[in-house]
């Protein structure tokens, strides 16, 4: 079985899942002793967002959608919460708790030294 720590790092894999965007480089390496949000982190500056961006595109035309139980304003705060919302899942299963170290989760859910992501715009496993 090969390491899963290497120099005090561990080697990521992101895939993407569904409509999420596509990236050009998907191995990285990642601190082994960095908190999971670090990983979150890492997707976000790759896919070149601030930290507030959403991962999906907004509704160019919002008005096409029903909006009149809920009223204009509350539905476009609602829509902007939802929307900035990103999906990580280890071997397309779990989310990890973003304050778990990366080490740890590597050394249970590694595939051949190598954590896999899946990173997704919307709940896609549970």
């Amino acid at each position: 079985m090969p390491p899963v720590v290497k120099d005090g790092k561990v080697v990521v894999s992101f895939k993407h899942t569904g409509d999420a965007p596509i990236l050009k480089q998907t191995k990285f390496k990642v601190p082994a002793n960095a908190p999971f949000q670090t990983v979150s982190a890492l997707l976000r500056r790759t896919l070149g967002l601030q930290p507030s961006d959403p991962l999906v595109q907004r509704d160019p035309n919002p008005a096409r959608t029903r909006t009149r139980a809920l009223g204009p304003a509350t539905y476009r705060r609602l829509r902007a919460r939802a929307v900035c919302r990103q999906f990580l899942y280890c071997n397309s299963a779990f989310a990890p708790p973003p304050d778990e170290l990366v080490s740890d989760v590597a050394q249970c859910f590694h595939v051949e030294g190598v954590l896999v992501l899946n990173y997704c715009c919307t709940p896609a496993w549970g």
